[in-house]
This record gives C-alpha cells, structure tokens and sequence, in this order.
C-alpha cells in the first residue's frame, strides 16, 4: 500500500488509478491475443478526473500514471500490462482536500475490439482497493469492490488518440466517516481520460 500526500482516490483511483478499458458490450468483437506498440514504460496524465458518489463528487486537478505494458504481438488480454503508480494532485470534495492509500500494482486486461468503434479496445484494471482521508479528520473513506474485496474499473483504450478512459466499474465505499458526503455502499464512478507516453497503439492479433 502506498499513500500519497494531497492526492484522491480512485481509484479511485482508484483510485484510484488509470489505464481504463470498458466492460465488453455485445457488439464487441473478442480477441485471443494483442499487439502492443511500443509497449514497455509508460507515463500518462489526466486533466480534471472525477470520483463521484451519490451526494458529491472528489474532483483533481490532474493524475499521473505510470507502468508498464508487454510489447509485440501475440501476448494474452489479461495481464497484458501493469500500473505501478497512480497520483493525484489538487483534490478537494466540498471544499476538503485529501490524501489517498492506493493498492499497487494494478493488472491491465484488454477483452475487445468495439464492433461501434473499431479504434477502441474495451477490458478492465483490476485489484484495487483505495482509502480517502483529511488533514484534519473531517472526511474518511475506504473504497474497494462488492462485498470488500478487490474493484475493477472500466473504459477504454482509443487507438486514434492513444487515450485510456475510464467511466465505470464496481467501486464502492466500504466503510467512511464524512459528514454524510460519503456513505459505506455508496458506488463510486471513476471517470478519466490519460494521454500516453509514449502513445501507445494496442490491436487484436
């Protein structure tokens, strides 16, 4: 567990955290193995990510990722890479700013090819769990899946911008203190956009 000063979940990245792919759809084309170019160390940044919950929303100024993902072709969609950091700076929610706890490493995992969007490759980040809290003890919060155990968040990687989003998946908060803002089963949506360095390209073999 890691835990960075001044910086927000979410996972929530969490962190929480942010190589993003989303849940296959039906329309979606699977894949036995992937292409990765150039794959290796990666860095990506997000402008202005979001957590948000039923009663308020966890926004940043900016997150930073950084990892690493297997190059060439003919490598498996699950584990097909690794976050090994994820920071957030400038966080506030109602005027609180926070630190965040976020598990590490996250496991990329590519699923399809958007039959809608030929550019985008849908999958998840899993195993994370993630805590919020205040300077001053007004505002505590821990996220992870249902039930407790690890989350997966959800989105995609886009070719044509060579962008990992993130809009969705299973966070919830599994236990918080916070003047009401955030409630223990609260789902928690995640929603960023990281631009990859370097640009990253990721296809069906």
């Amino acid at each position: 567990m890691r835990k960075f000063t001044r910086r927000a979940a979410v996972a929530a990245v969490a962190a929480t955290a942010a190589l993003g792919f989303s849940a296959a759809s039906a329309a979606a084309t699977s894949a036995g193995t992937w292409t990765v170019t150039p794959g290796g160390a990666f860095s990506a940044n997000a402008a202005q990510p979001t957590l948000s919950v039923p009663n308020a929303q966890l926004v940043c100024s900016s997150s930073d990722a950084g990892g690493d993902l297997k190059t060439g072709s003919g490598n498996a969609g699950a584990g097909l890479g690794t976050i090994d950091s994820l920071t957030f700076t400038g966080c506030s929610l109602a005027g609180i700013s926070f630190d965040v706890t976020v598990s590490s490493p996250l496991s990329i995992n590519a699923e399809s090819v958007d039959a809608s969007n030929p550019d985008r490759v849908t999958g998840s980040i899993s195993g994370i769990t993630a805590s919020i809290s205040d300077a001053d003890g007004l505002c505590s919060a821990s996220f992870a899946g249902p039930g407790g155990g690890e989350a997966t968040v959800t989105g995609y990687f886009d070719n044509a911008t060579h962008q990992l989003v993130i809009n969705g998946g299973n966070l919830q908060a599994t236990d918080a203190n916070c003047l009401g803002l955030i409630n223990a089963g609260d789902s928690a949506t995640f929603n960023a956009a990281y631009d990859t360095d370097p640009a990253q390209t990721i296809t069906a073999d």
